[in-house]
């Protein structure tokens, strides 16, 4: 499998501010880049350390963090926008330092407005302010001028871990202390390294981390630990859905899977889908279809074991109790993960609908968040 097979990124720009004051920008970006966002304080909550989350498109630094050698380079994030409607805009970069001594920007800061700052910067770690005119904001299809925030770091700096986890098409997560002082934390599921300060508890951190990994998303956020403003940002490579069974509910959810920018397989047997829980993590998803015990149950208990991030089981309430009567068998006494029947309550009909109510059920539970109409929320509305 490639690495642009498994990691295409998909976005949409988005700017919202809740009557609290909070911020939310969505970012979308194309080419080798880094991206980030800012949660200001939200009011609503009255708590900084409640940061806004948005999708972003950290996961495309993977190439670059795989091939480049040496590490000279500069990882560029943005901390701060104000006064800048971004729409489908490239929000961040990794700048290449090449053999001959030149720069390269590999992506873009704010579509290029801010190229020329980041060959002529430092590149040493300090945060780096853009002013961006109304005409050049213009000239770069933005909504409008403003200021950013920019916090460059030499890749040299990051743990020697960071590169290996990328290398290998592992969830990473890199947090920093958003001033541009300290240092890099790397979390992955499998392990952690660096140290943010030692004014920062790394255990606290990772702990946020971890949480964000868990969360199955490329996202940026903001907390406030120890007293001290946090930026973190998470790389997961893009859902992987595997589909166990055929027929018109298979082509109803690889369609809806396709549409949402996951990679999508399918298989009618079991070694394959047990292959894939080997190989998956919270970003991923499996959907048994199949009522054969010989495909449905190994399928099954293999993604108990598994981190894939959800398991959905199609079938009726008696399938239900037979496949979970053929895994209590086979030692799985918590099968809390398998959500069977699957799919929300949306008095789905057809099959595209209830691939909606199931791609629904999975985002849900994805992003820890309960199934509720935007209408019945206050705030903003991307948090």
């Amino acid at each position: 499998m490639t690495l642009t097979q498994r990691h295409p990124v998909p976005g949409v720009g988005e700017v919202d501010e809740d009557r609290g004051g909070a911020l939310s920008i969505e970012l979308k970006a194309g080419g080798c880049l880094f991206a980030a966002t800012y949660a200001t304080t939200n009011q609503t909550h009255g708590a900084k350390s409640i940061a806004s989350r948005h999708a972003v498109v950290m996961e495309l630094v993977r190439e670059p963090f795989r091939t480049l050698e040496p590490r000279v380079g500069t990882l560029v994030r943005v901390v701060r926008i104000s006064g800048v409607g971004l729409r489908e805009s490239d929000d961040a970069a990794v700048m290449i330092a090449d053999a001959d001594g030149s720069r390269t920007v590999h992506g873009s800061v704010l579509r290029g407005v801010a190229d020329a700052q980041l060959v002529e910067a430092d590149p040493a770690r300090h945060t780096l302010q853009v002013g961006i005119s109304d005409a050049e904001a213009g000239d770069a299809g933005l909504v409008c001028g403003g200021r950013a925030t920019l916090l460059l770091s030499p890749l040299a700096d990051l743990p020697a871990e960071t590169f290996a986890w990328f290398t290998a098409a592992e969830p990473v997560v890199i947090a920093t202390p958003a001033d541009g002082s300290g240092a890099d934390l790397v979390v992955s599921p499998h392990g952690v390294a660096g140290s943010l300060d030692a004014a920062v508890n790394d255990d606290a951190a990772a702990t946020i981390a971890h949480r964000i990994i868990r969360g199955g998303a490329s996202v940026a956020e903001i907390h406030e630990v120890d007293g001290v403003d946090v930026l973190f940002n998470a790389a997961i490579p893009t859902t992987r859905t595997m589909i166990v069974g055929g027929g018109p509910m298979a082509d109803a959810f690889a369609a809806q899977g396709q549409l949402m920018g996951w990679e999508v397989s399918q298989t009618d047997t079991a070694q394959p889908a047990i292959d894939f829980c080997a190989d998956a993590n919270p970003a991923d998803a499996l959907l048994v279809l199949s009522h054969d015990p010989d495909v449905d149950t190994p399928a099954l208990a293999a993604a108990l074991v598994s981190e894939v991030g959800y398991i959905g089981a199609m079938g009726s309430r008696h399938t239900q109790t037979a496949r979970a009567e053929r895994l209590e068998a086979l030692g799985h006494t918590d099968r809390s993960r398998i959500h069977g029947p699957v799919g929300l309550d949306l008095g789905s009909r057809s099959p595209a609908e209830t691939a909606v109510a199931v791609a629904a059920e999975f985002l849900a539970v994805r992003r820890g968040r309960p199934p509720a109409s935007l209408s019945s929320h206050t705030g903003p509305i991307h948090a």
